[in-house]
């Protein structure tokens, strides 16, 4: 069975070296990515530059919404999440409206934003409920393929929550029933945002295992991770391995929610 493989770069911000040649990588393959933007930290020269690479091929680039900020304060602490429920609705809700206004500053007021990523894939059910609000129609977090991740997640199914303790319960393929947006998250992580996490085989090993429980696999990555020191070289074997895949194809996200219902289901 082909598998549709979707891949999501989180963090964009500023423009760096290490974004020009992430998007260069990636589009000198013809690979879609779904650049997933964080409103305060994204500037000016970011937003041109990827408008920019975006008119050069439409099909490759998709923007989404990666909360507001990317942090907040928690009884005087620094936490880079950014949603839950140590905040409100209201709260939630007046983030997600002024990060997509800002958004849309940037990128222009037609811009249409179907996809909101929660920071550190952290959220209660009022940020779902905010997220919709917002006219968002999508949600990318994370759902894992592991047997163990994969008992919990239907437990919390069968009863009906959002959340399991912190970690969110995932309907990845479907529409959620506490919302109404359609998810679709990431399986597997090439890093943690700060590091690479294993070796390209590693990657391919576990990007097999998914494949096994999910006919839509989301693979995460944080373009300034390959700024570091044989970073490039790494990237580029995970995307040889990609590329070497048999059954599979490459999406955006906005193209998956389209086909969703010639999707499958886990």
């Amino acid at each position: 069975m082909t598998t549709r493989i979707f891949l999501r770069d989180d963090d964009v911000g500023a423009l760096t070296p290490a974004l020009t040649s992430f998007v260069g990588r990636f589009a000198a393959r013809g690979l879609p990515v779904s650049y997933q933007i964080i409103p305060e930290q994204f500037t000016p020269e970011a937003a041109a530059f990827m408008l920019a690479e975006r008119a050069k091929a439409p099909n490759l680039i998709e923007f989404g919404q990666h909360g507001l900020r990317h942090e907040m304060q928690v009884r005087g602490k620094t936490e880079y999440y950014e949603f839950g429920p140590e905040r409100t609705y209201a709260q939630q809700l007046a983030d997600i409206e002024q990060g997509k206004a800002l958004l849309q500053a940037r990128l222009g007021a037609g811009e249409a934003l179907r996809v909101f990523t929660p920071p550190r894939h952290r959220y209660d059910r009022n940020t779902l409920k905010a997220i919709r609000a917002t006219g968002f129609s999508v949600l990318s977090a994370s759902s894992y393929a592991t047997p163990k991740h994969r008992a919990a997640y239907a437990v919390g199914r069968a009863l009906g929550l959002t959340n399991l303790g912190r970690p969110g319960v995932p309907w990845h393929e479907r529409v959620r029933p506490d919302c109404g947006l359609f998810e679709l998250s990431v399986a597997v992580g090439i890093d943690d945002g700060d590091y690479i996490v294993g070796s390209a085989d590693d990657v391919m090993a576990e990007i097999g295992r998914s494949r096994r429980h999910m006919s839509a696999l989301g693979v995460l990555f944080h373009h300034q991770v390959f700024a570091q020191p044989d970073g490039e070289a790494h990237l580029d074997a995970v995307l040889d391995g990609l590329q070497r895949l048999p059954d599979v194809t490459f999406h955006t996200l906005g193209d998956l929610y389209d086909h969703r219902a010639e999707a499958g289901r886990t």
